[in-house]
């Protein structure tokens, strides 16, 4: 996630914590989107979902495209009692 978000000076402390004391971590952020970058996503993930090869990976691209720059909002963890021997 360190190349998602913006920088911040807690989020690589926090969540190290958390897996350290073996919880699955989430980190949570959003980004903000002007109308002309949604459209260009639009239009780019259209073609990406009309593709005859390689559409899952060209649709995956175009969504990693917008994950940049993101805010982050918050990092939780849970322990994971439905794993055995965890």
């Amino acid at each position: 996630m360190k190349n998602v978000v913006k920088y911040n000076d807690w989020m690589d402390e926090a969540v190290g914590n958390m897996a350290r004391e073996g919880l699955r971590t989430l980190v949570v952020a959003k980004r903000k989107l002007d109308f002309a970058t949604y459209e260009e996503f639009e239009r780019k993930y259209a073609l990406a979902k009309s593709s005859k090869s390689d559409r899952t990976n060209l649709m995956t691209e175009v969504m990693m495209s917008l994950e940049k720059d993101m805010e982050l909002i918050g990092v939780t963890g849970v322990e994971d009692t439905l794993q055995q021997g965890t």
